[in-house]
């Protein structure tokens, strides 16, 4: 907001949008983003590392098990982005008292899929496991690991649906704060569970999964510290009466559901992909692993820019400044833009020394040879990278989920899968084939993605 006027009412709350310095607004949002991003993308990883000493079996069992999580973590997004943009629309209006109330809905919606996706992994989870193709030593593994992390998942469930809701109320630093604690909390308890240390027990792949389920417990306690604090734009009040509401569960499912869509489709869409490279043997396989590893830090800043600009699209179109919110969005896209481009001339330059950090053993000369390929090839896809985070989260902050859904959806199944076979195996290119056919897709779906918000639709959706 310009400083030197008074908000008019409806107006986008100062605290979070300085009209003056726009910039500073999303850095602010942004910023904290990036290290709770980092750190929960660390917990799994923290448990692959702690588990990897146990054995292959162990460490197979916990990855699969892993895939299983994500397609838990797929209805969090659904609640997560519903609360997200419909909060902010809200607070953007000025109506505090609405978005808490709001966000009452959003926890007893996560809460409720938490307890399903618990049960399906308590009762189901061997079975799923026996799907992904697990052999029966890591299948018997991953199903210990699910034992132990299924209790988590209302609680995790918690935490992501209450930091969407504080997001979208412009509060990025009190999520940032409970994903560095629980990253802390469930390394230090997997390693006491895994290992057994003086007087704890020794429960290897089963203490992995607890640690996950702890790590929850803690995070949860805070996320309702924070909320039931009063210091914050959103409060809670547990066990309130009249804290669910069939009208705002409607309307955050009907933002959320097709981002959850989104994520599931690309889970089921990414686990073939990954079955087309693993088809060419083993190390073509650790080659693409390591640059999908690179790739993934990649996603942290841009990711964290789409979450502040969903954030800010959202408030400002509650504020009825669609202007605001689309110079928001452009302003967005020229920053991971610039960031992506220095990631690209990296990648394009150290390739090979970036992969041969990862690597080492029989064939590491190998995996670097085609690594190095990959990480040139994957050098083409950062400016399509960042124009296709930055406007998805400013049309998720809009409500227009459903455009998102079908152009990911598209470009995925269409652009990237198919081809992907055609160049990796019948035309011989190998994992760069397959590279090179999810670079297209990248880079067609950034296309397509400008021209819907370009056309400015989103700027009239009602959430």
């Amino acid at each position: 907001m310009s400083s030197d006027l008074p908000s008019p009412p409806g107006r986008a709350a100062p605290e979070l949008i300085d009209e003056k310095d726009l910039r500073g607004s999303i850095m602010r949002l942004a910023w904290p983003v990036v290290v709770q991003q980092t750190s929960f993308a660390m917990v799994q990883l923290v448990d692959t590392a702690l588990v990897g000493h146990l054995g292959e079996d162990s460490l197979a069992g916990v990855r699969l098990g892993g895939q299983l999580l994500w397609f838990a973590m797929s209805g969090m997004m659904a609640v997560g982005v519903g609360a997200t943009a419909v909060v902010a629309r809200i607070v953007g209006a000025g109506d505090q008292r609405n978005a808490s109330k709001v966000m009452q809905t959003v926890l007893v919606l996560a809460v409720l899929w938490g307890l399903l996706m618990m049960m399906a992994m308590l009762f189901f989870g061997n079975w799923m496991l026996g799907v992904l193709g697990a052999e029966p030593e890591a299948q018997s593994e991953g199903t210990e690991y699910l034992r132990g992390l299924a209790f988590g998942l209302p609680f995790f469930s918690f935490v992501f649906a209450g930091n969407a809701a504080q997001q979208g109320a412009g509060d990025t630093r009190s999520p940032m704060v409970v994903g560095v604690v629980i990253n802390i909390v469930n390394g230090v308890a997997a390693y006491v569970l895994i290992n057994g240390p003086g007087p704890f027990p020794r429960l290897e792949v089963l203490g992995s999964g607890l640690g996950f389920t702890i790590a929850g417990i803690v995070g949860a306690l805070l996320v309702a510290g924070v909320l039931m604090s009063g210091q914050r734009t959103l409060s809670w009040i547990p066990f309130q009466q009249g804290a669910f509401s069939g009208g705002d569960a409607r309307r955050i499912l009907n933002v959320g559901v097709p981002a959850g869509l989104e994520q599931a489709q690309f889970n089921v869409a990414f686990m073939i992909y990954t079955r087309i490279i693993a088809s060419l043997g083993t190390t073509a396989l650790a080659a693409h692993g390591v640059t999908l590893a690179m790739q993934t830090l990649t996603f942290n800043v841009g990711f964290a820019l789409s979450i502040a600009t969903s954030a800010i699209v959202g408030q400002t179109l509650g504020a009825q400044r669609p202007d605001l919110a689309e110079k928001a969005s452009y302003m967005t896209m020229r920053y991971s833009l610039a960031f992506m481009g220095v990631v690209a001339v990296i990648l394009m330059t150290l390739g090979g020394q970036i992969t041969s950090l990862f690597v080492g053993g029989e064939n590491a000369g190998a995996v670097v040879d085609i690594g190095r390929d990959l990480m040139f090839i994957f050098a083409f896809a950062m400016p399509g990278l960042a124009v296709s985070l930055s406007l998805s989260g400013s049309l998720r902050g809009a409500g227009d989920t459903r455009s998102v859904l079908y152009i990911m959806a598209g470009c995925t199944w269409i652009v990237r899968l198919v081809p992907a076979y055609l160049l990796a195996i019948p035309l011989g290119l190998g994992v760069p084939g397959a590279w090179l056919a999810a670079i297209t897709d990248i880079n067609t779906r950034a296309t397509i993605m400008f021209f819907r918000f370009r056309r400015g639709k989103w700027k009239n959706i009602k959430v």
